[in-house]
């Protein structure tokens, strides 16, 4: 019987040699083909290999790390093909993402927008179409739509050429001046009347200048510019008196002093209403007040609407910082899998030997051990151990604790708990006349996986994670004398702050135990034998390591859209007289283009007005 059980350790012995060998010809296998960039065969030999070895630790961790990585890589080659406008490849990729990982949201959002661009050709002449009829914000959306899945498309960015220029027109206001006043002119004069000086100019610019009542006659100016514009002349003249002006037609402009009052009675104010969708109308109202110091402003916190009252340039002011800010907080999707590699090895081999021996005589009856110190005849009685053979050996492997996928917008903590709530019961005495009196109370203790990450989204696809990771388990000990109930809490945590691409996997590991126990039950001297050792006792090696392992991938699903230069910075003026310009700083008419003056070359003949 003893000679069977010895064969059938060794037969087992032998099995799990030969699987283990298994389990690495496959792991080998798959690593050659995921290499050379076959990923499915990769992925389906580690398959094959753990139908064979369900419990193989190595192979469990392969196929995990072969399956990011194959995502990963097929990401993006698909994300550079489609860089690159080679669509038909960025599909072929992005397919072989779904058919390893069918709901993978990355691969799915990709190939949607595949099929959009598809119809980019059909939504262009829907632009184009709303730019005819005037509607510069439709036509606008359309463009940067298209222009986010393919920045390079040509007829794209000549419609956006197109509609920032209508919308450089449309910063002027109306009336605007039809006059020639692109044209360089030269002026010379010292302490001039400034009513003269303007009088010259009305003649070569074929201005009309009306001047208030208030303004002094008596004013004078100095002037010495060589080749300006007759525009920015008359503006160094209003800034140099601190005057102003108010254009009253398409050639007649109104000059007044630069006081209160008259700023009341001569600029035109505007009122407008800004339906606001992300930002808050309190927010937005402090951000109007700040920046355009304007007074007028009222808001509807149950439509979430502002309403301002001021001049044209800050009501134009306010739509672009409001168009700029008023956006939609970024979010993402956090697939967060959360392992705990825990392999232990037990074997327990060996002859285990009685630890007492029994004597007995030849009829079967028992001998006292007083007996045989005393000289019993040896051939009477009869020795009889039982040695048990013990071959017994376990293995436990990975245990998945969790596999949450999180949706969290922008700069937002998520909290995940699965695990109990330990209640702890303490008690408290208080002496009273009749005998203490003892009043218990509890509490709870959270235990089990804790985990809370906080991204932070960046315009550039990258994703800033502060993760929180904790494991613990309770044990309750044995009561104090008071009642108390202590608790043994058993926690491995970790904190860290790391930068991820957007569909990038990384895994967070070294949360490690290791333990190595060893016990022994041999017969003294015999059993220390080597080689021999077994035969005259048993060994009980017990080997577990334990590791926790964190892997989190984020996935962007709404980011910031791009907003060009022109939309994120604009002229504003100065601090007295705040107004908005055109980006090149010219005065452009929204009159037909043979009405507008064209810009003089600088070879043109000059105006030299005055001499000092």
């Amino acid at each position: 019987m003893n000679r069977s059980r010895l064969l059938m350790s060794l037969a087992c012995l032998c099995a799990g040699l030969a699987a283990c060998s298994s389990a690495r010809v496959a792991n080998k296998e798959a690593s050659e083909l995921i290499e050379q960039g076959q990923y499915e065969a990769g992925l389906a030999r580690i398959e094959e290999g753990l139908r064979e070895n369900p419990r193989d630790t190595e192979l469990h961790l392969a196929l995990n790390t072969a399956h990011t990585k194959a995502i990963t890589a097929l990401l993006t080659a698909g994300d550079n093909d489609r860089a690159h406008r080679d669509f038909a490849s960025a599909r072929v990729n992005y397919s072989r993402v779904l058919t390893i990982e069918p709901n993978n949201r990355r691969a799915q959002d990709a190939m949607r927008q595949l099929e959009y661009m598809r119809s980019m050709d059909e939504k262009l002449e829907l632009a184009r179409g709303d730019l005819r009829r005037g509607d510069i914000y439709a036509a606008d959306r359309q463009v940067k739509q298209i222009l986010e899945l393919d920045p390079q498309n040509n007829g794209a960015l000549e419609l956006q050429g197109s509609i920032r220029l209508v919308q450089s027109r449309n910063v002027i206001p109306y009336p605007q001046l039809r006059t020639r006043l692109n044209r360089p002119v030269t002026l010379e004069f010292r302490d001039a009347n400034l009513k003269t000086i303007f009088e010259v100019l009305s003649q070569v610019a074929g201005l009309n200048f009306i001047f208030d009542k208030d303004l002094r006659p008596d004013m004078k100016a100095t002037i010495f510019v060589r080749d300006v514009r007759i525009e920015d002349a008359v503006e160094l003249l209003l800034q140099q008196n601190q005057l102003h002006q108010k254009v009253v037609n398409e050639n007649t402009l109104l000059i007044y002093p630069d006081s209160p009052q008259k700023l009341k009675d001569y600029q035109e104010l505007v009122m407008r209403t800004f339906y606001l969708t992300s930002i808050d109308a309190n927010t937005a109202l402090n951000m109007i007040k700040t920046m355009l110091k304007t007074r007028d402003v009222f808001v509807d916190e149950r439509l979430n609407t502002l309403t301002m009252r001021d001049t044209e340039d800050a009501v134009r002011m306010a739509e672009k910082l409001l168009q700029s800010q008023d956006q939609s907080n970024p979010e993402v999707v956090l697939e967060v899998e959360v392992m705990e590699v825990a392999t232990q090895r037990i074997l327990d081999l060996g002859l285990q030997w009685p630890n007492t021996f029994g004597v007995v005589n030849s009829d079967g009856s028992p001998v006292q051990l007083l007996n045989q110190l005393k000289g019993i005849d040896s051939g009477r009685i009869t020795i009889s151990p039982s040695p048990q053979l013990k071959i017994n050996a376990q293995d436990n492997d990975i245990n998945t604790l969790a596999s949450p996928v999180i949706r969290v917008s922008n700069r937002e903590q998520a909290r995940i708990h699965i695990g109990q709530r330990v209640p702890i019961i303490s008690a408290t005495s208080v002496p009273s006349t009749q005998g203490p009196v003892i009043t218990e109370s509890v509490t709870y203790l959270d235990v089990g996986l804790k985990l809370e990450v906080q991204p932070t989204v960046h315009l550039n696809n990258e994703v800033a994670i502060k993760i929180a990771l904790e494991v613990s388990n309770a044990t309750p000990l044995e009561p104090t004398r008071q009642g108390t109930i202590p608790v043994q809490v058993d926690t491995r945590n970790a904190q860290t702050t790391l930068r991820l691409h957007d569909g990038e996997t990384q895994i967070l590991a070294g949360l490690m135990r290791n333990d190595h126990g060893a016990t022994g039950n041999k017969i003294p001297g015999l059993g220390d034998i080597p080689g021999l050792g077994r035969l005259f006792g048993s060994n009980k090696d017990n080997v577990s390591k334990s590791e926790l392992v964190l892997s989190i991938t984020p996935r962007i699903v709404r980011n910031l859209p791009y907003q060009s230069p022109s939309d994120m910075e604009f002229s504003t003026g100065t601090e007295t007289s705040m107004h908005i310009q055109a980006p090149d700083r010219q005065m452009k008419s929204s009159m037909p283009n043979e009405h507008i003056d064209r810009p003089v070359a600088s070879t043109a003949p000059q105006v030299v007005i005055g001499k000092p």
